[in-house]
């Protein structure tokens, strides 16, 4: 199976329509920070997932990138706790709001201004962080030697364009 462009240089995901995994059913995301201060539920299929690489990331992950799964914000709760939000800009008049908690410092959820709808649930937050499987590789052009990039999945220099994001999203 491979990825190819459209005619309108968007990507074409040939899992989109025939492959049944784990990011195309509803799945139960359960999680929490690290001390256990905060804890979530979210009943969601995962609507995109990826690594990104931008410093934005990299600064509050500890490493060299972050990982980032998209599910419908209505399918979420906090059951336990809230998160304290830290705000940066990282472009093109957005604002990425990350939540985190106050105790231990973990990042659990994110939300951007341009993702209407959409809340960004970090998978190490998740108490089964195995259902985080890539679609994409961002800001790989932000990467440190040490860190290896999966060529087996479309990898982005910088930030895609809105329409190549949403080509890896299944709604």
């Amino acid at each position: 199976m491979r990825w190819t462009k459209t005619r309108g240089g968007v990507y074409d995901n040939p899992l989109h329509e025939s492959w049944i995994g784990p990011s195309m059913r509803e799945l139960q995301l359960d999680g929490g920070c690290l001390c256990g201060t905060i804890r979530f539920e979210c009943r969601s299929k995962i609507l995109n997932a990826y690594k990104c690489h931008c410093r934005d990331c990299q600064q509050p992950s500890g490493g060299g990138f972050m990982g980032v799964m998209w599910v419908h914000e209505h399918s979420f709760r906090f059951v336990k706790g809230e998160p304290n939000y830290h705000m940066s800009a990282p472009g093109a008049g957005r604002e990425l709001h990350r939540g985190f908690c106050s105790n231990c410092g973990a990042t659990v959820v994110a939300r951007n201004t341009a993702a209407k709808g959409i809340l960004f649930i970090i998978p190490t937050a998740l108490d089964d962080p195995s259902v985080f499987a890539p679609r994409m590789e961002i800001w790989t052009g932000r990467t440190e030697r040490r860190d290896l990039i999966d060529t087996t999945i479309p990898t982005f220099e910088g930030q895609p364009k809105d329409e190549e994001m949403l080509s890896f999203a299944t709604f």
